[in-house]
């Protein structure tokens, strides 16, 4: 299609840099460990993690918008989680922050590096199994196919459209089987 132009990540990014090794103690800051970016927006929070009072924050504290990519570990190098989040987060070491430039919508990023295929961006690791890395260099050399903002924000728009209906129709599904209990109570109680 016109308009669209190949980059390479290191052409859409304003940051990309690995995650700060942390101390972890009981201060506010928060540390995402790979394990809780759990890919598109999710994480798991069931047991969080603390830097230690000492802890210096950096260009790395995260900002909305940065796309987070577990850089190693069979299973989990390759998961692209996109950060979202109010308060001080910082991504510990085994994550690489993608900050976006003014040539890609973080979302759109996020998006384009799930289209790849987790399996294909965990194939781009090097190394042992549980070893595995995927290095800066390898992200930084990744192409991503990008159309202009105003195509990117349409995309966005319509894939916002189908989340709103898929979201739907998940509480739908929840809501079934107290919908069927109340039809046999109904009737049988």
């Amino acid at each position: 299609r016109c308009g669209i132009k190949l980059f390479k990540i290191k052409e859409l990014c304003s940051l990309l840099k690995r995650g700060k090794f942390p101390v972890y103690g009981n201060s506010s800051i928060q540390v995402i460990a790979s394990g809780q970016a759990r890919g598109y927006l999710n994480f798991d929070f069931s047991h969080p993690k603390f830097a230690s009072k000492n802890f210096v924050l950096d260009e790395r504290k995260l900002k909305k918008g940065d796309v987070l990519i577990n850089s190693t570990g069979t299973g989990t190098a390759g998961r692209v989680t996109l950060f979202e989040l109010d308060g001080d987060f910082v991504a510990d070491n085994h994550i690489t922050i993608f900050r976006t430039n003014e040539k890609i919508y973080p979302k759109f990023a996020l998006y384009s590096l799930a289209s790849i295929g987790f399996k294909n961006l965990e194939a781009m690791a090097q190394g042992a199994s549980k070893q595995k890395e995927l290095s800066i260099t390898t992200i930084q050399n990744i192409s991503l196919l990008v159309p202009s903002l105003a195509e990117q924000q349409t995309i966005l728009a319509q894939i916002a459209e189908y989340e709103a209906e898929i979201a739907k129709l998940e509480q739908n599904l929840q809501d079934l089987p107290k919908r069927k209990q109340s039809v046999l109570d109904k009737y049988l109680n």
